[in-house]
């Protein structure tokens, strides 16, 4: 059985410490994108929504975060790599 991983970002071992491509300020990371689908999603399993979220993130063992420029008002979406838990 494969070891469970998990986000170091969601758990709180570390932070996005992003700049903006655009105008170089600091972003605001806006949490799990998956959390942004429906108004239920933070509440369903992180692996369940993983499967059905069109992305190769449950394969790839990676947490797609929304970041957020307050600034200029870019947005992406920046991938973390999971880590055993």
């Amino acid at each position: 059985m494969e070891p469970k991983a998990g986000c170091p970002v969601c758990n709180g071992f570390s932070s996005l410490d992003v700049s903006c491509p655009d105008c170089g300020e600091w972003m605001e990371d806006r949490g799990r994108f998956f959390d942004l689908l429906a108004p239920y999603s933070p509440y369903r399993p992180i692996d369940d929504l993983k499967k059905t979220d069109g992305w190769m993130d449950w394969q790839t063992h990676q947490c797609p975060h929304q970041l957020h420029c307050q600034h200029c008002g870019y947005h992406e979406v920046s991938w973390v790599a999971e880590q055993p838990m």
